[in-house]
């Protein structure tokens, strides 16, 4: 009596039990709830992420810049090169010189045309085995691209070739490419630019938008290589009158036409239509003319197509291709990593040109790359004259 008594433990039950589990699942839950809002506030907008829009993150999960097309993948998230099959010798060639060039590349297996059942065939498409191989084998690679979520990717055929300046070609690119995507003041996620869908670097025709009339100009580039028989914009006002092998212009502009599939870019959204109008609608068109489509606008009003002319990308035939001692050879490429393998690979502080060059025969990567661009607004350009 007087003392102080614990009060008697409440009889467990398995009702006390459900209800101290259902307690903790709530103080869970919370948990999780405050957490995922933490780390999660600047990008939660109230709506859902489009399953199909542009770009919204760089490769590392944060805002890029130009610098990182000096990385392994030229400022893109993947770079794939797509094989023929049996051409290990093209296989070989690649590799090698996207080793000397300073970037890596993942092999997607190509595809023959023979081996495409016809029933997998978009109806009414009626073409040659060839360009049925290399229709499957881009769509493909864009499977690739939407199944592992890859926001930007690269696409190089096998028998690609390029200039041993082509990541500072590139950054001159991606100057042009953001100031005719108009992204104003805000710092772009890609280092392109935000809102092109193909980046067409590997063609060999290619048209401007007309609708447009921009044009970033490069007056005098030591990597143009003559033009031969690429078919491009009117370059006259920008050669003021001379020669256009001699002067080595370049223009970067929106493009609603191209040929050829040497190289390009595209981002998860571009794959994603690209694979729906090439192969899941009535179609009789190669990949490149499919692309060209788009381009063009026929599908979809909101695709933007960006393509510098001359193309950046080439093509190359190694050695002995067509004969016992035949050359080398590659087209469209001024400084071409392919003839220029043997001196990169004894240590050589120049390179030697394929073509004829106004700029030098053997140049140092400084003098390779001693090139700056500028804007130029024909339309507005026009409209101020006719306003005189």
């Amino acid at each position: 009596m007087g003392l102080y008594q614990l009060p008697s433990r409440v009889p467990w039950s398995a009702t006390t039990a459900a209800r101290r589990n259902i307690v903790l699942a709530v103080l869970l839950l919370t948990l999780l709830g405050l957490t995922f809002s933490f780390f999660h506030h600047d990008e939660f907008t109230g709506k859902f992420p489009s399953l199909s829009g542009r770009p919204t993150f760089g490769v590392s999960g944060k805002k890029d810049s130009r610098s990182d097309i000096y990385n392994g993948t030229l400022g893109f998230q993947q770079v794939y090169m797509i094989n023929q099959p049996g051409r290990s010798d093209r296989r070989d060639t690649m590799m090698i010189q996207a080793q000397l060039t300073q970037f890596s590349m993942e092999v997607v297996d190509g595809v023959a045309g023979w081996e495409v059942p016809a029933k997998v065939l978009p109806w009414t498409m009626k073409q040659d085995n060839t360009t049925i191989g290399a229709w499957r084998s881009h769509l493909n690679v864009m499977n690739r691209i939407i199944q592992d979520n890859v926001q930007t990717a690269l696409v190089l055929e096998d028998d690609s070739d390029w200039d041993v300046a082509l990541k500072a070609q590139l950054a001159e690119l991606a100057r042009g490419a953001r100031w005719l995507l108009d992204n104003g003041n805000s710092k772009p996620v890609s280092p392109y630019g935000d809102g092109w869908d193909i980046l067409w670097i590997g063609h060999c025709s290619s048209s401007p938008d007309d609708k447009d009339g921009r044009f970033w100009v490069i007056p005098h580039d030591p990597t143009v290589a003559p033009q031969g028989d690429s078919k491009g914009p009117d370059m006259t006002r920008w050669v003021n009158g001379g020669d256009a092998d001699l002067t080595q212009p370049r223009v970067i502009f929106k493009q609603q036409q191209g040929r050829c599939t040497s190289g390009y870019a595209v981002t998860r959204r571009a794959a994603q239509r690209i694979l729906w109008h090439s192969s899941l609608t009535p179609n009789n068109r190669a990949i490149d003319g499919g692309m060209s489509d788009l381009c063009r606008g026929r599908e979809f009003g909101d695709f933007t197509c960006i393509a510098p002319f001359p193309q950046l990308i080439g093509k190359s035939k190694p050695a002995g291709s067509k004969g016992e001692g035949s050359p080398a050879e590659s087209k469209n490429v001024m400084f071409s990593v392919l003839q220029n393998v043997g001196r990169i690979l004894d240590g050589e502080s120049t390179f030697k040109s394929c073509f004829p060059n106004p700029s030098g025969h053997l140049l140092t990567m400084e003098q390779i790359t001693d090139f700056h661009g500028y804007p130029d607004d024909i339309k507005h350009d026009a409209q101020k004259t006719s306003h005189r």
